[in-house]
Formats: C-alpha cells, sequence, structure tokens
C-alpha cells in the first residue's frame, strides 16, 4: 500500500484513540516501514511472496516488543512497534489476494461490507501475495515506465497483484476499509492487553498521549 494510504488509514483510526503528538511518531514507524533496505529481503514486513506465517510471527514479535517496552516506560519504541504491525496488517489486504477470495465466497456485495477477519480465507490454500522481484518493482512503479514494464510481469508479481493505490483497480477500496478495520481491532487488542497485563492506567494514558 503507498504511503499516503498507509497515513489516512492510520490517522482516521487512532485520531479516536491517541493524541496528534503519539499519532505522528506511530505513523512514521508506520510509513518507514517501506524504506529501501526493507524492500528486499524482507518479505514478512509487507506480506510479500506468500509469507503469510512469517509476516504473522512478525506481527507478534512487535507486539511483544511493544508490551515489553511499556512496561520500561520506553514509549518511543512502543509507538514505534504500533507502527510496524500496523503496517504490516495494512499490506496484508493490500498485498494478497484476501479480498478476491472474499468476493468468491460473498459475491459482489460493496466495500463497506467487507469482513477483514474471515478464518476461511485465512486458513484457504489458494490465499497467496505477490512475489517481490526485486529492483524492478520500483521501474514499474515510474510513471513513463510502467505502461512498458508492467505487462510482461509475471502475474505472480507483486506489481501485477498489488491493491496499492485506486490505479490498481475497484478492489483497492476493499483492501483499504479491510485495512481499515484491521487497524481499528488491533488498536483495540492492545489496550485490552495492557488492561490484561496490569499495566498502570497512568501509563496507558501516556502511550495514548492523554
Amino acid at each position: 500500500m503507498k504511503t499516503k494510504y498507509h497515513i489516512q488509514i492510520t490517522q482516521k483510526v487512532l485520531e479516536e484513540y491517541f493524541n496528534q503528538n503519539a499519532i505522528d511518531k506511530i505513523i512514521k514507524a508506520n510509513i518507514w516501514q517501506d524504506r529501501i533496505k526493507n524492500q528486499i529481503g524482507h518479505d514478512y514486513i509487507h506480506f510479500d511472496g506468500s509469507a503469510f506465517s512469517e509476516g504473522f510471527a512478525y506481527i507478534k514479535t512487535q507486539e511483544s516488543i511493544l508490551y515489553n517496552a511499556i512496561k520500561d516506560y520506553d514509549y518511543s519504541e512502543t509507538w514505534a512497534a504500533t507502527g510496524r504491525l500496523l503496517h504490516s496488517w495494512q499490506d496484508f489486504y493490500s498485498h494478497s489476494n484476501y479480498v478476491q477470495l472474499w468476493h468468491q465466497i460473498t459475491g459482489n456485495p460493496s466495500p463497506e461490507e467487507i469482513d477483514h477477519n474471515n478464518p476461511e480465507i485465512f486458513n484457504s490454500p489458494k490465499l497467496k501475495s505477490g512475489k517481490n522481484y526485486g529492483i524492478i518493482e520500483f521501474f514499474v512503479m515510474i510513471p513513463c515506465l510502467s505502461k512498458l514494464i508492467k505487462p510482461l510481469m509475471p502475474v505472480e508479481s507483486h506489481a501485477i497483484m498489488n491493491l496499492d493505490s485506486p490505479k490498481s483497480g475497484p478492489y483497492f477500496e476493499f483492501a483499504f476499509i479491510a485495512a481499515q478495520k484491521r487497524t481499528k481491532q488491533e488498536i483495540n487488542a492492545i489496550l485490552r492487553q495492557l488492561i490484561t497485563l496490569d499495566v498502570k492506567g497512568e501509563t496507558i494514558h501516556i502511550f495514548l498521549g492523554k
């Protein structure tokens, strides 16, 4: 998913919970996941190459970092881990064929109706995501080259399968809303877990920036 949409989703969801200073730090960590060093050899961060088990393990690792950091009152690391795990979840819907599989099950409902947490799809052997072909994927993103290179890319490539922007087609809106719903679910889950871990209310308020 392109940076502007990661920002839009994260800002819209988090402003219900956090103050803007905390949101800005979470967003910074979120979009920093797309720096060049994370684009090659780190499929699990973006759920590329059908690296689902690795991607979910990465999210679990970020959750552990988050909870350990807040116990140590390291709010900067807590916000950073939150941004990193949200980025991966948001990419899951735009880089995989989750939306297409959901359409096969449900027909053709509106984007607002998408179920972002369908267990049948998560467990389906048909679930897959595009392979990242490295530097050539960057060339595809250059407007003057895209029309020449994209038609030559394999059907299983990230360039062909991604739903990173409205230019990717009508399924993008479904991926965008699914990512938005997942972002809200994850924030609620984090807050519930902080209570379960007996994190002090004052500490949670600082995490939220309130």
